[in-house]
């Protein structure tokens, strides 16, 4: 860990001590750097957990109050774990060019118009404090005063994959409960439809209108075992005003339905 660190500590002094036109050599040697060192990767990994990269940047690039047009300022992030996260993503833009150097510097670290002064700037600013920030964590790492990166990443893993199997566990749960919920609605509705069809069939309705009844009755309750959800609607439309027409044969029918009707609709 201690050699680790001294590799770490010497590409960024590299970096620190050299001039504008090198600039990309030096980022690539420090992320080199961190990707070769297993304590430090294990460092910035629990540093961009959750770490939300754009809303970082409109909090620490922020539009310079003293000068007009575009040019912006580096606000310092005022704890390590921002500070190591938002500084890493930014050293990966630049190197992957997704953000032009150049340009960044000269907008964010602008000094008086020469690259060379907003290099410098933007090394005593950002670079720095990222450098200083690492080596005091490695160090309290190394003295035992810190827990190890690799056993905080690893519990984090295993934290979020307990939380992950309890989800999963939950949803199929509720996808359980829910297809029980449907399935019973889908029956209880049945019975409900059933019972009307007796009475229909026990009533002093004409054998003509008995017909038409039984068959709205029978098209409502064939529609509900499909996953048609307009023909649904649509047989129930039907049935309301049925039951409507016939509200003493029905009493009390219209709330009843309507209530497990919207259970097998909720569901599809």
């Amino acid at each position: 860990k201690k050699e680790q660190l001294r590799v770490f500590l010497e590409a960024s002094e590299d970096f620190i001590n050299s001039k504008y036109i090198l600039a990309d050599i030096k980022i690539v040697n420090i992320l080199k750097a961190i990707a070769q060192s297993e304590t430090i990767l294990a460092l910035f990994k629990n540093s961009l957990q959750d770490f939300d990269y754009e809303q970082a940047k409109s909090k620490y690039l922020v539009k310079n109050k003293y000068f007009s047009g575009d040019k912006g300022e580096f606000i310092l992030p005022t704890n390590s774990r921002e500070l190591l996260a938002f500084v890493f993503n930014v050293l990966m833009d630049i190197d992957s060019k997704r953000v032009d150097f150049g340009e960044f510097i000269n907008k964010y670290f602008f000094e008086d118009g020469s690259y060379s002064a907003s290099f410098s700037s933007f090394v005593n600013a950002m670079i720095r404090p990222f450098t200083n920030t690492v080596k005091m964590l490695m160090t309290s790492v190394i003295e035992g005063k810190l827990q190890d990166p690799i056993e905080a990443l690893c519990e984090e893993e295993e934290r979020q994959a307990r939380i992950k199997e309890e989800e999963e566990k939950q949803a199929q749960i509720d996808k359980e409960l829910s297809k029980k919920t449907y399935g019973e609605s889908i029956k209880e509705l049945k019975n409900v439809l059933l019972s009307d069809k007796t009475k229909v069939k026990q009533s002093r309705l004409k054998e003509e209108e008995k017909e038409q009844v039984t068959l709205v009755i029978d098209t409502f309750a064939n529609s509900i075992v499909t996953d048609d959800k307009d023909a649904i609607i649509y047989a129930y439309v039907t049935y309301r005003y049925m039951v409507k027409a016939h509200s003493i044969l029905f009493f009390g029918r219209n709330k009843k339905v309507a209530k497990l009707l919207q259970g097998i609709l909720n569901e599809l």
